[in-house]
């Protein structure tokens, strides 16, 4: 074998490549080893413990590339025979990591010689109960049909392990034939492969049973929810059931109900996104937030933009309090909420348990956040707002969307138009994608029926009784 300094260049520099290749493998499975000691010593000792992963020709290269490395740590001595590095040195010559192979063939053997063991111990078991056997018959025979003849004796792993250690000790009877099927020793054969003993079944302990059946009932609610199709978003909410629903959670002792409705007005008036209401901003009249979806062009912009001037002149002619420090409050809570359930996604879940118990109490079907937004498009199309307009309030890049997705027309309310502002600019942005129907057009008697209540007068988005006021 040829030494580090007689090796030319291109094996020096090959070997050099292995190792570093071998040292990545390492750091890469072994994330948490010691960066105090040397990659080197490490991989090598890594190396040397991975019997049955690589082939002899790898495993030679492996071992002189991480020798040539160690080696040449030190350049003009060697390290001690009797140190680390020098114990492991002398295993990349001696004691290298068993091949694929070779890990197979030791593999094999173990359990050749484990089964070895089990059928002496079986068979000893078989003449400790039947000393009278017919000695002129082989024992290995007498025990494998005592074995085939005793279901029910024992478990299934014992069972197993029997069968497989009789039928190797009876196929090497024959070390280069097979035994006849049609004879004594073939059919043994066949019934250990394929009509092994019944095996014991043990009486589960009542900790084992309540398992079980605790395992069982997971198993059944996770299929079930799989099989379970998804329901659909409720798209409609007349304004009767909206105010029941506020009065619910007006009525409710803890603050954060009546934070959420807060949020219930936000959502049914602007039509927004649940993430976007709970991160608006005031900034004067203007009502702000991050627009969600504003990449590859499903967003008209970045963020959405509407226009409260006139809620609030409104609601002051209507109450002393003033909105603008009632909703910069409400957008206070909002950021305080978010914190104490630990961010805007589970804050929204909190929300909809609250919506789905709020509409048990309420006995009405099952509202969501993304019921109000459906409302709220409902509204702007019953007061007449155009798709355009409609596209520019709720941020969408076309006026298709809303206006064959979200809420129709005839489960929205007449609203006053002039009262929610918009940014003209941004009609010309908005693509005409929309598809035209032929369809009659909802009577504004119908509408105003819908409504159940007039609905000019409000402060904000519904009637008197639910105007906002510092309950929230």
């Amino acid at each position: 074998m040829l030494s580090v300094i007689q090796r030319s260049p291109q094996t020096f520099a090959h070997y050099s490549s292995e190792a570093v290749r071998l040292i990545t493998q390492f750091q890469n499975e072994n994330t948490d080893a010691d960066p105090r000691r040397l990659p080197i010593v490490q991989t090598a000792e890594w190396y040397l413990g991975s019997h049955g992963r690589w082939s002899e020709g790898t495993i030679r290269i492996y071992a002189l590339a991480l020798e040539q490395e160690m080696k040449s740590l030190l350049e003009y001595d060697t390290f001690d025979p009797d140190s680390r590095e020098g114990q492991i040195l002398e295993r990349l010559k001696r004691d290298r990591p068993a091949s694929i192979k070779k890990a197979k063939q030791l593999k094999k053997e173990e359990l050749a010689a484990h089964y070895s063991s089990e059928v002496a111990g079986l068979m000893e078991q078989f003449q400790h109960e039947h000393p009278d056997a017919d000695p002129r018959k082989l024992p290995i025979l007498h025990a494998a049909e005592w074995f085939l003849n005793s279901p029910g004796r024992w478990t299934a792993e014992p069972v197993k392990v029997y069968a497989l250690a009789l039928k190797q000790e009876i196929e090497g009877l024959l070390e280069f034939d097979s035994f006849d099927p049609d004879s004594p020793e073939g059919q043994i054969l066949h019934r250990l492969e394929c009509a092994p003993p019944a095996p014991l079944k043990r009486a589960k302990t009542k900790k084992a049973r309540a398992v079980a059946h605790q395992k069982k009932v997971v198993a059944r609610k996770k299929n079930a929810a799989t099989v379970k199709k998804r329901k659909k978003r409720r798209k409609s909410l007349p304004m009767k059931e909206l105010r029941e629903l506020v009065r619910y959670f007006r009525s409710r002792d803890d603050e954060f109900s009546h934070w959420i409705v807060g949020y219930i007005i936000f959502a049914s008036r602007l039509g927004w996104r649940p993430g976007e209401i709970i991160n608006l901003q005031r900034e004067g009249d203007l009502i702000r937030a991050a627009a969600e979806k504003h990449t590859n062009n499903r967003g008209l912009a970045d963020t959405c933009e509407v226009n409260i001037g006139a809620y609030i002149e409104k609601a002051h002619l209507i109450t002393s309090n003033s909105l603008a420090l009632e909703i910069d409050r409400w957008i206070g809570n909002a950021r305080k909420w978010e914190a104490y359930y630990g961010g805007k996604k589970k804050l929204l879940s909190n929300i909809n348990s609250r919506l789905a118990t709020a509409s048990k109490g309420c006995k009405i079907r099952r509202v969501c956040t993304y019921t109000f937004r459906h409302l709220a498009i409902s509204c702007m199309k019953a007061s007449k707002f155009t798709r355009a307009e409609i596209a520019v309030i709720i941020n969408h890049a076309s006026d298709r969307t809303a206006s064959e997705h979200y809420g129709k027309r005839q489960h929205g309310v007449k609203r006053p138009k002039k009262i929610l502002r918009f940014n003209e600019l941004r009609l010309p942005l908005v693509r005409n994608l929309a598809r035209e129907f032929k369809r009659p057009s909802v009577p504004e008697k119908k509408s105003a029926a819908n409504a159940h209540a007039p609905f000019g007068q409000e402060a904000l988005i519904m009637e008197a009784e639910t105007a906002w006021r510092p309950s929230f």
